[in-house]
C-alpha cells in the first residue's frame, strides 16, 4: 500500500463518527430542552409559609382607669394582668367570665380589654349556691369600683347557672379551682363550666402550686399543677397550653400567703411572700367544637 493510501482519509468512518457526535449533541440538547432539567439550573421548590398569630398585647393606661385601688396596683406586679390575659386569649368584643370574682379585680380590668361592645360577668359563687348578702356585698364592690362608669360592661352574677349555656368565649378562675373540694367534686365541677363556654371556648386556670403530688393541700390552699391539669382534662376539656409566667423561685409552697405576709405597709417575716407573688400555674384550655 503506498504512502499516499495510507494517510488519505476514510471518509465512510468520518462521516460515521460525525453522524455520531450529531445526534449525541442533539441528544443532549433534547434533554435539556425537554427532559429533566440540569441540576444547576433547576428552580427551587416553593415553600409555604404558615401565617404567625399576631400577638395579643393591650395598652397599659388601662391599668390606671378610675377606681383602681392602691391594693390592686400592688397587686398588679405579682399577678402581671395584661400578660396573663393575652396568654389567655382576651380580646375586644369578647364575652367573658370571672369566676368566684371576690373584689372584682379581675372583672375590673377584663371589662377595659373587652371594651364597650364585650361584657363581663363578675361570677360571685363557685359552687350553684349563693350564700346570704354575697349580692349585697358585691353590689357595693361594684359601685366603689365603678368611677366615671369604668365598670359600665360588667355585670354581677350569682351562680354559672345564671348564665345561658355556650354563651362565653373566655372563663377564667383565678386561685379558686382548688375550693372546688376533694378530686371527684373538682372533676364534676368541670361539666358547669363546659355548659357556659361556647364551643372552642376557653378556659384559663390559675392556682397556687403545690409539689405535693398526689392531691390538694388544703392546709395552704394550693394544688398540684399536673394533678389539675389531669383532672380538667378529664372533665372533657382540650388542653392547650401551660405557662411560667407566674413562677416565683423563692417559693417555698408550705405557707398560705393570706395570712402575716409582707406587704408595702407590713414588711413582716411571717411569710417569706406576699400572697400575690407565691408560685402559681397558668393552664389554658379549650371547649371542643363539637
Amino acid at each position: 500500500m503506498s504512502d499516499l493510501q495510507r494517510s488519505r482519509p476514510n471518509h465512510s468512518q468520518s462521516a460515521l463518527r460525525c453522524l455520531l457526535l450529531v445526534l449525541l449533541a442533539a441528544g443532549f440538547g433534547f434533554g435539556c430542552a425537554g427532559g429533566e432539567p440540569a441540576a444547576d439550573s433547576a428552580a427551587e421548590p416553593a415553600t409555604e409559609t404558615t401565617p404567625v398569630a399576631e400577638a395579643i398585647s393591650y395598652d397599659a393606661a388601662i391599668l390606671d382607669v378610675p377606681g383602681r385601688t392602691d391594693d390592686d396596683h400592688y397587686r398588679d406586679g405579682g399577678i402581671k394582668p395584661l400578660d396573663l390575659y393575652a396568654f389567655i386569649g382576651v380580646e375586644p368584643g369578647m364575652a367573658v367570665g370571672d369566676l368566684s370574682t371576690s373584689r372584682m379585680y379581675n372583672a375590673h380590668i377584663l371589662g377595659q380589654i373587652v371594651g364597650s361592645e364585650g361584657k363581663v360577668y363578675a361570677i360571685l359563687a363557685l359552687g350553684d349556691t349563693l350564700r346570704e348578702g354575697a349580692m349585697e356585698s358585691a353590689q357595693d364592690t361594684y359601685d366603689s369600683r365603678n368611677v366615671e362608669g369604668s365598670m359600665a360592661n360588667v355585670e354581677i352574677i350569682g351562680r354559672l347557672e345564671d348564665i345561658p349555656e355556650n354563651s362565653l368565649d373566655v372563663l377564667i378562675t383565678v386561685r379558686n379551682y382548688h375550693d372546688f373540694g376533694e378530686r371527684e367534686e373538682r372533676i364534676a365541677n368541670t361539666a358547669r363550666m363546659l355548659r357556659v363556654l361556647k364551643p372552642g371556648g376557653i378556659l384559663g386556670a390559675i392556682d397556687a402550686h403545690t409539689d405535693k403530688t398526689d392531691e390538694r393541700d388544703e392546709s395552704v390552699h394550693r394544688l398540684n399543677e399536673d394533678l389539675a391539669r389531669e383532672e380538667i382534662i378529664e372533665g372533657g376539656f382540650e388542653f392547650v397550653e401551660a405557662s411560667d409566667l407566674l413562677y416565683n423561685a423563692e417559693d417555698t409552697f408550705d405557707f398560705d400567703g393570706r395570712e402575716g405576709a409582707r406587704t408595702p405597709d407590713d414588711p413582716s417575716d411571717d411569710a417569706p411572700i406576699h400572697r400575690y407573688f407565691i408560685q402559681r400555674w397558668t393552664l389554658k384550655f379549650q371547649k371542643p367544637l363539637q
